[in-house]
C-alpha cells in the first residue's frame, strides 16, 4: 500500500496495477460505444485487499466501470500511454509518485 498525500484527495483504483490511493492519476474516457479490458482477477483481489472497508464498494464499482480508465500516471507511461500524455506530463519527474509528483505537475 502506499502513502496517500492526503488533504481530502479522493481515493481512486488504479485500473493497471490495483493501487487504492489519491495519487495523480490520468483518466482516459470512452463512450458507450468503445469500453477499456474488463480488470483482471489479480486486480480485483488487490482493491479488495487495499480499499479502506468503507469505501470497498465504490471502488470496486469503479474498477468494473469500462467505459473510462483510471491509471497512475507512470503506470500509464510505463503501458504505453495511449496519448503520450503521461510521457510528456511526467518529463523530468519519471522517478517521482505521489506528493512528489503532484508538486511537479502543479509547477508545470
Amino acid at each position: 500500500m502506499t502513502k496517500n498525500i492526503g488533504g481530502d484527495r479522493a481515493l481512486r483504483v488504479c485500473d493497471l496495477c490495483g493501487g487504492v490511493d489519491d495519487h495523480p492519476r490520468h483518466v482516459i474516457a470512452g463512450d458507450t460505444r468503445e469500453t477499456f479490458a474488463a480488470p483482471a482477477e489479480d486486480i480485483v483481489q488487490k482493491v479488495l485487499e487495499e480499499a479502506p472497508e468503507d469505501q470497498r464498494s465504490k471502488l470496486v464499482r469503479d474498477l468494473f466501470d469500462t467505459t473510462s480508465s483510471d491509471r497512475h500516471m507512470d503506470c500509464c507511461r510505463e503501458a504505453g500511454c495511449p496519448t503520450g500524455d503521461c510521457e510528456r506530463t511526467t518529463q523530468g519527474a519519471e522517478d517521482k509518485r505521489g506528493a512528489a509528483l503532484l508538486k511537479h505537475l502543479r509547477e508545470q
